[in-house]
């Protein structure tokens, strides 16, 4: 794929369903992609239960009676050119080896057992593991495009194929509901719109026309993290894993674009959401070296940043002592800002690398990166050139009237 759509053409279609024991969804919302969108289904795919493949058998894959059968008759399809056979009617199971009854004689042998339904925690997660394995699989072909449904069975089975294509979906796959008129809904007469107008009954009520059953097809957006979930290698997870898996790897990448807000009508500075915890002085300094590292002409414009650009460091001879008066000041107190300024034009080295390490001991003991601590990016004290390394694009300078990110208004 390399991040480009396959060409309708070139690809092969596969449609895929949760279904419980309203096995109309398949033939509505093969409908909708066939019919309506033009799409070229080739096979498809039902996961459900035990006692859902029995209906899906009978309603549906029956030679003489199946209303999939009748849907490609009606509309001119070749069913032999649509894979769906007892085949790919993936029944969830659980695997048992203790006494179970069965017709009323108890069975000791190990196998699996087809689920009934999906009420225990322990079906869910047999329910979980089997179906976030089926979509993991039909979407390691790069040729094909997978149309999932999430418009049959239990609610949990609609959350588990939302999760699935969140975890596993590419960018051609899509994921839909059905949705179709309350008096066709679950209607055990109606499968699809005929081509010539039925009448069907409803219940207790007046039988309806075929023309008024609209199928809509809502095609359901989603968040594709497979990139994430395929970073390692390991191929066997349970569900848990791969979650924390994906929130671990989300968190890190948030962490690397978390910024460093400088607000100065507030006289604060935070780490996203975390007040740092300086104050005084030492608040001043790190503001002194974000500023310079923040208005760097070189990196506007989201360029990329050298972590030690020789331009955002200097040395202390280069220290503009009137401006972090200033800051002191500001950030500080008045009274700071001129306590400094009476010391002399300048504040001595030692006083500064004091500051310095005190300010870095800080935000390592509170467990903040180490991005923010001022640095000396030489190898030796001679030549010393300080500043921080965090990305220019993760410093906002924030005040009464705008926002700025690395020296320009946003």
């Amino acid at each position: 794929m390399a991040g480009r759509r396959l060409r309708s053409e070139s690809a092969r279609h596969i449609f895929v369903a949760v279904t419980g024991q309203t096995p109309q969804i398949v033939t509505e919302t093969l409908y909708a992609l066939m019919v309506e969108r033009r799409i070229p289904i080739s096979e498809v795919f039902i996961i459900t239960t035990r006692v859902g493949a029995e209906r899906i058998r009978r309603d549906l894959l029956d030679p003489a009676q199946g209303q999939f059968f009748a849907f490609c008759r009606e509309y001119g399809f070749d069913p032999g050119s649509i894979r769906f056979d007892d085949g790919h009617i993936l029944t969830i199971t659980r695997t048992s080896r203790r006494h179970r009854r069965t017709g009323g004689a108890a069975s000791t042998s190990p196998g699996e057992i087809e689920l009934d339904d999906i009420r225990t925690v322990e079906d869910n997660r047999c329910l979980a593991e089997q179906l976030l394995g089926i979509i993991r699989q039909l979407t390691e072909d790069p040729r094909t495009v997978v149309h999932g449904s999430i418009a049959g069975g239990r609610k949990t089975m609609s959350a588990y194929m939302l999760l699935a294509f969140t975890l596993f979906g590419r960018e051609q796959d899509r994921l839909y509901h059905v949705l179709v008129p309350e008096p066709f809904e679950h209607n055990p007469q109606f499968f699809f719109p005929p081509r010539r107008e039925r009448w069907i009954g409803v219940g207790i009520g007046p039988a309806v026309s075929t023309r008024e059953a609209r199928i809509d097809l809502a095609e359901i957006p989603f968040v594709r993290l497979r990139s994430w979930v395929l970073k390692e290698k390991k191929l066997r997870r349970t569900i848990e894993e791969q979650i924390r898996l994906v929130q671990r790897e989300l968190n890190r990448e948030a962490e690397k674009w978390e910024a460093l807000v400088i607000d100065y009508s507030a006289r604060q500075v935070r780490f996203g959401d975390r007040p740092l915890p300086l104050g005084g002085v030492k608040l001043a300094l790190l503001v002194y070296f974000a500023e310079r590292r923040a208005a760097h002409p070189e990196h506007a414009g989201g360029s990329a940043a050298l972590p030690e650009c020789p331009q955002c460091f200097q040395e202390y001879a280069e220290f503009d002592h009137k401006h972090y008066r200033e800051l002191c000041r500001e950030f500080a107190s008045p009274a700071i800002g001129e306590a400094l300024a009476q010391r002399s034009d300048r504040f001595d080295q030692n006083l500064f690398l004091s500051y310095r390490a005190k300010l870095n001991r800080a935000l390592r003991q509170a467990g903040f990166p180490s991005e923010l601590q001022i640095v000396n990016i030489t190898p030796t004290p001679r030549g010393a050139r300080y500043g921080l390394r965090l990305d220019p694009r993760r410093i906002r300078l924030v005040t009464d009237s705008m926002t700025s990110s690395g020296g320009h208004p946003l």
